[in-house]
C-alpha cells in the first residue's frame, strides 16, 4: 500500500450545518447529523414541511448517515432555524458539525454482531458536545462504531471501533488495520483522547481533515492487529422481525414518511441510504406500495445519483430524471451504480462501484454499465492513496459527499 502524502488545503472545510449553511444555486444547503442515534418520524414530519413549498420536496440521506436539506432560504431565517432545532436533531450548537458517527444500524436488533453499541453511540455523542475543545474537529472528521460484524468498519473513517467480544473491542486510527486493544468501557474515552490529540496537532483542522493526512500516526504505538471481519452484504427486507428499506436516490419523500409513521415512531439511518424498521417486518408490503424499495432484486438498492441538474450548476445532465429512466432497464449485478454528472462524482459509494460519468443519452448510460470493467474504487478496504485522493478531490469542492 501506498503511503499517503499530505497535500496543501485549497479551501476551507465547507461541510453545512444549521449554523453554517452551504449556498448552491437552488438556495441554502443544511446538514443534520443524527450520530448513530435514531431518528423520530415526527422529526423527519417536521423537515419535510419545510421544504413542502419546492418543486420536488424531499430529505436527502447522505453516505455518512445524515439528513440533509437543499433549497432553503439565503440566508436562513429564524423561523427555519427554530423548526429545525424544534426536531432535536441540533442537540450542541457549537458542536453541530462534528457529530459524525456512523453505527452498525442493525446493532441490538439481531445477532450478527459481538454486542450493542447503541450505548455507544450515545456516550460518545454526549462526550463530543461535551469537551469545547472537540468543537474544533473538522466537519469531515468520521466516527465509525461498529459491533463486529463489519458493517461500518469498511468505511473510510477516522477513528473506529470494531467489537470483538468478550466485552472488548480493538479502537482504530485511520482506517487501518492496527489499533489498541481495550475494554468496551473505554472506547469512549480513548476515541475522545486522539479526537483531542488531532485537534491539537493540526490546531483545529488548518492543516488537516482527516488522520491519514498526518505526518506522523496518531496516539501511542498500536498494540494490536485485528482482521476485519468478511463484509457481511447489506440486508434489504426482513432481518427477524426487523426491516430494511432502501429510500431511492436517497430522496425520502413525503408518501414514504406517511408510511412509517403507520408503522413506528422512529428509524436509525443507514450510511447507505436505507432506514431501519423496527418491528417493521410485517409492514414491507405496506412500506413497499409507499415507493420504498424492500426487495434486494430492486434496482433502487443499487443505482445512486449526484444531485445533478438543476440544483447543481456543474453538471451536465439531470441525474435523477435519468436515474428513473435507468431503474426499471438496469441489468442484473451486485455492485452500486452510481450517476454522476461531472467528473467530481459527488456522493459516490466508498467500495467499489459501476460508473456512470455525464452519459449523453440513457442508451450511453446502459452502454457505461455494462462496459464498466474493472468497477471503478474509492475508498475500498485497501484504503491506499489512490482511495483517499480520489475522495479527497471530490472533498475540497464537494459539501455534501
Amino acid at each position: 500500500m501506498t503511503a499517503p502524502t499530505r497535500r496543501p488545503r485549497q479551501s476551507a472545510d465547507a461541510c453545512p450545518g444549521v449554523g453554517r449553511p452551504f449556498v448552491a444555486v437552488d438556495g441554502s444547503i443544511v446538514r443534520l447529523r443524527p450520530a448513530g442515534r435514531p431518528v423520530s418520524v415526527e422529526a423527519l414530519e417536521r423537515l419535510l414541511d419545510l421544504v413542502d413549498a419546492q418543486s420536488d420536496p424531499a430529505v436527502q440521506l447522505t453516505s455518512r448517515a445524515a439528513l440533509q436539506l437543499r433549497g432553503l432560504p439565503d440566508p436562513l431565517t429564524s423561523r427555519v432555524r427554530a423548526s429545525i432545532e424544534s426536531t432535536g436533531l441540533v442537540p450542541s450548537a457549537s458542536h453541530e458539525l462534528v457529530r459524525n458517527v456512523v453505527a452498525s444500524p442493525l446493532s441490538g436488533l439481531d445477532d450478527a454482531g459481538h454486542c450493542d453499541v447503541r450505548h455507544v453511540s450515545r456516550s460518545l455523542d454526549a462526550a463530543l458536545c461535551a469537551d469545547p475543545d472537540l468543537a474544533r474537529l473538522g466537519g469531515r472528521f468520521l466516527f465509525a462504531l461498529d459491533d463486529g460484524r463489519g458493517d461500518v468498519i469498511r468505511e473510510t473513517f477516522d477513528l473506529g471501533v470494531l467489537a470483538t467480544g468478550g466485552g472488548r473491542c480493538v479502537v482504530l486510527a485511520g482506517s487501518t488495520d492496527r489499533g489498541w486493544d481495550v475494554p468496551l468501557e473505554a472506547a469512549v474515552p480513548t476515541l475522545v483522547a486522539l479526537a483531542r490529540e488531532f485537534v491539537e496537532r493540526t490546531r483545529g483542522g488548518e492543516t488537516a481533515w482527516h488522520v491519514h493526512e498526518l505526518d506522523a500516526p496518531l496516539g501511542r504505538a498500536p498494540t494490536t492487529h485485528v482482521d476485519l471481519p468478511r463484509h457481511p452484504g447489506r440486508p434489504l427486507g426482513a432481518v427477524g422481525d426487523h426491516a430494511v428499506v432502501a429510500v431511492p436516490l436517497g430522496l425520502l419523500r413525503r408518501e414514504h414518511v406517511i408510511a412509517l409513521a403507520q408503522v413506528t415512531d422512529e428509524v436509525r439511518v443507514t450510511p447507505w441510504r436505507s432506514l431501519v424498521v423496527e418491528h417493521g417486518a410485517a409492514a414491507l408490503a405496506h412500506l413497499e406500495d409507499a415507493g420504498l424499495a424492500t426487495r434486494p432484486e430492486s434496482a433502487w438498492h443499487r443505482l445512486h445519483a449526484c444531485t445533478g441538474l438543476p440544483g447543481c450548476a456543474r453538471s451536465a445532465l439531470d441525474t435523477r430524471a435519468l436515474a428513473h429512466e435507468l431503474a426499471p432497464i438496469l441489468p442484473a449485478g451486485r455492485l452500486p451504480v452510481h450517476v454522476s454528472g461531472c467528473e467530481r462524482r459527488c456522493g459516490t459509494p466508498s467500495t467499489a462501484y459501476v460508473d456512470v460519468l455525464a452519459p449523453a443519452s440513457l442508451d450511453d448510460a446502459l452502454r457505461q454499465v455494462r462496459n464498466d470493467t474493472p468497477p471503478r474504487r474509492v475508498g475500498t478496504s485497501t484504503r491506499g492513496e489512490s482511495a483517499h485522493s480520489t475522495r479527497e478531490a471530490a472533498e475540497q469542492e464537494n459539501p455534501w459527499t
